[in-house]
């Protein structure tokens, strides 16, 4: 995933594929205006970057291709401007919800000091 897509990018997505060398990760693009921008580069150091005209399908075809080739890409992410990339939604949806859970405090139990009959058994 990266985070400066074309301004107007419609669909992007995110493939990896492993190498010698640490792996390779490479992002497609289409935008409103009927361009298709790919990136790539290494894992996590994505700085190379083509454009050329073309929509949905011919991105679907390179899409294809990377799956399909000796290098044998798989997807890691998505993005769609209504959602953004899907992990990161996905991470911020989690934080939020861990986050807003009540915390609830136990009471500790000295089981030393502790009387006898404060240890009520259910067996």
């Amino acid at each position: 995933m990266i985070p400066n897509l074309q301004p107007n990018t419609t669909y992007a997505v995110h493939l990896r594929a492993p190498s010698t060398s640490g792996g390779k990760d490479w992002v497609g693009s289409i935008t409103a205006q009927g361009e298709v921008h790919t990136y790539w580069g290494r894992t996590n150091q994505i700085n190379q970057h083509s454009a050329k005209p073309g929509g949905m399908s011919v991105l679907n075809n390179i899409i294809d291709q990377k799956k399909r080739g000796k290098d044998k890409y798989s997807m890691v992410d998505e993005y769609t401007p209504q959602q953004g990339w899907r992990s990161q939604g996905n991470q911020a949806q989690a934080s939020v919800s861990t986050s807003s859970k009540p915390k609830v405090q136990l009471p500790t139990v000295d089981w030393v000091e502790a009387p006898a009959e404060s240890i009520q058994w259910d067996f």
